[in-house]
């Protein structure tokens, strides 16, 4: 079984570089020529990580002997490989895509090999359901560390999304602006409201113009929201002036009982920094 297994790995392992160039003409059968030649580096790139895991697989093949040590060799290949394309912009879809091409172009030179060497049936099935179970770990540890890595990437986008969406900006030692933009889910509101809290109390300011003329939309739970924030304003003794207020966000600060007549609106950010004085 050991023999067996070692002379169909070292046969993948010597035709890793005619694999890898099957699995490319194949991956690549629908791409035009310009196209080919824009991202030559790129594929260039791909390529060598196409040969150097078929070399794992076959390694892996002629060391199956040693299963612990083979399977953690080809985790680390699919961390540090789904981890890499990631940050190079391939996506998770095309990687995956080509599993079956290695399955069809590794498979068929082990089958292949078998018969020339007149191996037994039952020993190429063995190896067969190994290499299977080699590409369907190296998969599942691609697609993890890719998925894994996606997520890390989204949180970290989005904290800085966040940390974007209340930038209080003073425009005087006792005056400062925060322009909300784009739409404004629940979330987003209470991360304004926390940072707008601390950042009044280090500008050490007494008017916050929250102006609203770039907000796509509020819904109630959104209204809500910037209501806590000019009441928590004005329990810190902060003057809030709202400015910007299209006739649905008034709508909707109606519909939630809110009493216009209980909030100071300035109209346009212009108009009201001009009431200020300032220019």
């Amino acid at each position: 079984m050991e023999k067996t297994n070692r002379l169909l790995g070292e046969r993948v392992s010597a035709d890793k570089e005619l694999i890898a160039q099957l699995v490319h003409e194949e991956a690549v059968r629908d791409v035009s020529t310009e196209q080919l030649e824009m991202n030559k580096a790129f594929i260039d790139i791909v390529n060598k990580a196409r040969i150097d895991f078929v070399e794992l697989i076959g390694t892996s093949i002629s060391n199956s002997c040693d299963v612990k040590k083979v399977y953690a060799d080809v985790q680390e290949w699919g961390e540090e490989t789904g981890n890499f394309f990631l940050e190079t912009g391939r996506s998770l879809e095309d990687a995956l895509a080509e599993t079956s091409l290695y399955r069809k172009h590794i498979g068929t030179i082990i089958k292949t090999e078998a018969v020339r060497k007149d191996m037994e049936l039952q020993l190429l099935f063995n190896v067969m359901e190994f290499f299977h179970s080699l590409l369907d770990h190296a998969a599942y540890s691609y697609t993890h560390a890719y998925t894994a890595s996606y997520q890390r990437k989204l949180k970290s986008a989005r904290k800085e999304f966040l940390e974007l969406s209340a930038p209080v900006v003073p425009v005087s030692d006792q005056i400062a602006i925060l322009p909300l933009v784009g739409s404004i889910e629940i979330d987003r509101a209470r991360y304004i409201l926390e940072q707008t809290l601390l950042a009044a109390n280090e500008l050490k300011i007494n008017v916050l113009i929250v102006d609203l003329s770039g907000v796509v939309r509020v819904d109630s739970m959104v209204a809500e929201q910037i209501i806590k924030i000019i009441r928590s304003l004005k329990l810190v003794g902060v003057r809030s002036v709202l400015t910007g207020i299209r006739p649905e966000i008034a709508l909707t600060l109606t519909e939630i009982g809110v009493d216009l007549k209980d909030l100071e609106i300035g109209g346009s950010l212009k108009r009201m920094l001009h009431q200020m004085n300032i220019n």
